[in-house]
């Protein structure tokens, strides 16, 4: 699962309300259904961390510390395309030989497909696909690998059956607001460069975040004081990277190997109006050091490096271990992003760092 793997890959949510304590008798009332009851319609349910169709939730079997530790698993009969396609084209065949015709009706083609499929269906061995669940039951957070939109909508609707709350996002536009009380839509739009003059602008607070903060390491500026007192954050920048504008020309570039950072694709992507939409990120937060990519607007978070823990101990207690350094990272890219906000809800600060921005682009260095 992605959450305990050595690269972790994860989105953050929220929710409204504490979780009632006996959530975990919810959850096992929406226990992922054996897999033999399985036929034509796909089945979800939840499991333990254990295995994909391990029922048995329980406070042995799922709390690790403050963490409930849970599997959304997903059963379903999916036939192999190129199977289906033989199978398919076999029946055909046959079909037309016995009417004595050369063709087939775009009808008796789906009508075949459709008896074909609901013939091998019963005999499809069973597709098993889970995310991985953390949900830090102190702080009402959920931390998941669940990247896509079918997922993440899939994860959605059980946490509410069950938990009885709704899951909000951490994505830009949530982070702002819920963390720091900042309406993103309430926005003007920014460009960075001078060479556009607004008719292009990509609106989105989380591509302006990560732009904002190339600028801030390129120059050279990239210690940041999260907390008064605490250890400043060391922020490094490298690719792969992906820039967007849906304007003229090529909506999304993507740039790796070599110096992508300061490569002179980069500056003819940021002077042409377009934004960074991912970079990959590198931490260091005292003794700690982090590596991920991370992806605007949705903050998704893939190929987390984590420091090092005891691999000696209880699969809970590492589990644990694991999630207080994937949280700290979380927290630390949460309060950067805490930082550009205080800059980005400043109407007279943000038109000063745009002014600079600008002002740096066009003899921004870089690298033949």
């Amino acid at each position: 699962m992605s959450l305990t793997q050595a690269a972790a890959s994860f989105r953050v949510f929220q929710f409204e309300a504490k979780l009632s304590p006996d959530v975990l008798s919810a959850f096992a009332e929406d226990a992922v259904p054996p897999f033999e009851v399985l036929r034509d319609e796909p089945l979800a349910g939840w499991a333990t961390p254990r295995f994909l169709t391990d029922a048995e939730i329980s406070e042995e079997t799922c709390h690790a510390g403050k963490f409930l530790h849970l599997s959304l698993t997903r059963e379903e009969r999916r036939i192999p395309k190129a199977l289906l396609t033989v199978y398919c084209r076999r029946e055909e065949l046959r079909f037309m030989k016995e009417k004595g015709v050369n063709a087939l009706s775009r009808q008796d083609r789906q009508a075949i497909k459709e008896a074909v499929r609901k013939q091998m269906l019963p005999r499809t061995p069973p597709s098993l696909a889970g995310n991985d669940v953390a949900i830090d039951l102190d702080r009402s957070l959920l931390y998941t690998d669940a990247k896509t939109d079918k997922q993440v909508d899939l994860l959605a609707e059980r946490f509410a059956k069950a938990a009885r709350t709704a899951l909000v996002p951490l994505d830009a536009a949530g982070a702002a607001q819920r963390l720091f009380n900042v309406r993103t839509d309430e926005l003007a739009p920014a460009s960075f460069t001078p060479e556009n003059n607004g008719d292009f602008v990509v609106n989105d607070i989380g591509l302006d975040f990560l732009t904002w903060l190339y600028w801030r390491f390129r120059t050279d500026d990239a210690l940041f004081e999260l907390r008064p007192g605490s250890p400043r954050l060391a922020v490094a920048i490298d690719g792969p990277l992906s820039l967007v504008l849906e304007a003229q020309g090529a909506f999304q570039i993507g740039l790796r190997n070599g110096t992508p950072v300061q490569s002179r694709e980069i500056k003819s992507a940021l002077l042409g109006g377009k934004k960074i939409s991912s970079l990959k990120l590198f931490f260091t937060l005292g003794d700690d050091t982090y590596q991920a990519s991370v992806s605007a607007p949705s903050f998704a978070v893939t190929g987390l490096k984590l420091p090092p823990v005891d691999k000696n101990r209880d699969a809970a207690a590492t589990f644990v271990d694991r999630m207080a350094y994937l949280q700290a990272f979380s927290d630390a890219f949460h309060a950067l992003y805490g930082v550009f906000l205080r800059d980005r809800a400043d109407a007279a600060a943000w038109q000063r760092t745009v002014a600079a921005i600008r002002k740096w682009l066009p003899t921004m260095p870089v690298k033949a």
